[in-house]
């Protein structure tokens, strides 16, 4: 079987193909475009957005030489409202109905606006459900699900990050169980807590790299395209520049450090006082110089950057990027293509 992961990040849109063959995982394909780059305000908006879209992508699956139809997708996770939910014994058919009952406490749209869906994390000996919930509004499943129709594609699922990021860590990470993941992203940043690849908590706030390259530029006095470059070059490092560019970028820093140390804390007391065993780093900003140092300092605990082709076999193809370097980039896109296949 195979199945193709697309990520449509707010910078880049990344395609992975991924496949299964007696029992190994396989890279088939991978590509990143640029994302259209335009302000969402209304509906009309929203689908000239989701329109540009279409034609980027039926463009990459031309040029990839691409005939995998079948297609697994990321909601955005600033969209997504998610919430760990603790219920009493229920059957299957039961669990849903009680869902939307306690929804209504969390979710900020009417009810009859969005769809609910589920994952059961933890069962205890007496039946008791711990649950990891997410809510998306409609209207935005239906452009994702109108976009991929009009491309002749079958749509398998729209899932939320957290549970593509925690195939990959069920996939790569095998010896620890206790996993803070932070995302780095173009314009949010988002958190999640992983018990045995199981997601307990998300969240996602408006802070990421665009804002990290915004603080260089005011700082600095660069325009935004050079801050870039000098954040990438140099990254946070005290050693680098004077430490002209952490002086700059440590008020930024400090708002994404905070809320890790929160949801490191909320997990703590989730589990009974077990600590954090692992803080593992993905998306476009994981690699920048001196940032996984820099938070295993502040953080007390081991900081990896995710490999997500680990267990894939890669050789298959000449690849386009160096995934030692680059592969962090992937991370959801190939959390989508696995789904089914571990």
């Amino acid at each position: 079987m195979s199945l193709l992961g697309i990520d449509i990040g707010q910078s880049t849109i990344k395609l992975v193909l991924v496949s299964k063959d007696t029992g190994n995982l396989v890279l088939e394909n991978i590509s990143e475009i640029k994302s259209p780059q335009m302000e969402i305000k209304t509906i009309e908006d929203r689908s000239k957005y989701f329109g540009e879209v279409a034609k980027i992508v039926k463009d990459a699956l031309a040029d990839l030489k691409i005939k995998e139809k079948r297609v697994v997708v990321d909601l955005p996770e600033s969209e997504v409202i998610s919430r760990l939910i603790r219920l009493p014994p229920l059957k299957d058919s039961e669990i849903l109905d009680a869902l939307k009952f306690e929804a209504e406490t969390f979710v900020p749209y009417p009810l009859s606006e969005v769809s609910i869906d589920y994952d059961v994390v933890e069962k205890d000996d007496a039946g008791r459900l711990t649950v990891f919930v997410v809510a998306a509004k409609n209207e935005l499943i239906q452009f994702l699900v109108k976009m991929f129709k009009t491309l002749g594609m079958e749509l398998m699922a729209l899932e939320s990050p957290s549970i593509a990021l925690g195939r990959v860590i069920k996939n790569s990470i095998k010896t620890v169980e206790r996993v803070v993941a932070v995302d780095f992203g173009e314009k949010y940043t988002s958190i999640f807590n992983f018990n045995k690849g199981n997601v307990y908590f998300s969240r996602s706030i408006p802070v990421g790299g665009e804002s990290l390259t915004r603080a260089v530029s005011l700082g600095l006095g660069l325009d935004m395209s050079s801050a870039e470059e000098y954040k990438k070059a140099y990254g946070i490092k005290e050693n680098e520049l004077e430490g002209k560019i952490r002086t700059a970028t440590m008020p930024v820093l400090n708002t994404i450090t905070e809320e890790i140390r929160k949801a490191m804390a909320l997990f703590v007391e989730d589990s009974g006082g077990k600590a954090v065993e692992l803080l593992i780093l993905s998306g476009g900003g994981a690699r920048l110089p001196g940032m996984a140092e820099e938070l295993t300092k502040l953080m007390g605990v081991e900081v990896q950057i995710v490999q997500p082709f680990i267990n894939i076999d890669v050789t298959k193809i000449k690849l386009p990027i160096d995934l030692n370097n680059d592969g962090s980039r992937f991370t959801l896109a190939v959390g989508l293509a696995l789904r089914g296949m571990i």
